[in-house]
C-alpha cells in the first residue's frame, strides 16, 4: 500500500509547455554529468516536477522510461524538502549508460543543494 503523503498526483507535476518554459527561462540552473535541473519558486506549499528525457538520450524507450522512473521516485521521496519549488529535470546522454544507484545519487545531490 502506498503512503498517500508520498504519492505524486497531477497537482505535483508540471503539465503544460508554458510551465516548463517559465521554469527553464526564469529559474536557476544546476548541472552534473547526468542531469540538468532548473528550479524556481512556485508560490505553492508543494513542489512540482517536470521531466524531459529526449530520444537523443537513448533511442530505446525502455531506457528513457527507466530514467523517468528514477527521477519520479527520487522526487517523490524528497518532495517534503522541495516544497514551494517548480523543478524541471532534463536527462543528459550519459544518464542512459548509468546504473540506477548512480542516477539516484546524482538526483539526491541535486535535491540536497536545492533544499538549502
Amino acid at each position: 500500500m502506498t503512503d498517500r503523503r508520498l504519492s505524486l498526483p497531477r497537482t505535483r507535476r508540471l503539465l503544460t509547455r508554458r510551465q516548463f518554459d517559465s521554469t527553464m527561462k526564469d529559474g536557476r540552473r544546476n548541472r552534473d554529468e547526468f542531469f540538468t535541473v532548473y528550479v524556481r519558486d512556485n508560490g505553492f506549499e508543494h513542489g512540482r516536477l517536470g521531466m524531459a528525457v529526449a530520444r537523443k538520450v537513448s533511442t530505446a524507450a525502455v531506457c528513457r522510461n527507466r530514467i523517468r522512473r528514477q527521477i519520479r521516485e527520487s522526487f517523490r521521496l524528497h518532495q517534503h524538502t522541495l516544497a514551494g519549488l517548480d523543478i524541471v529535470v532534463m536527462a543528459n546522454t550519459r544518464a542512459a549508460a548509468a546504473a540506477n544507484p548512480a542516477l539516484r545519487g546524482a538526483l539526491n545531490a541535486h535535491w540536497e543543494r536545492l533544499s538549502h
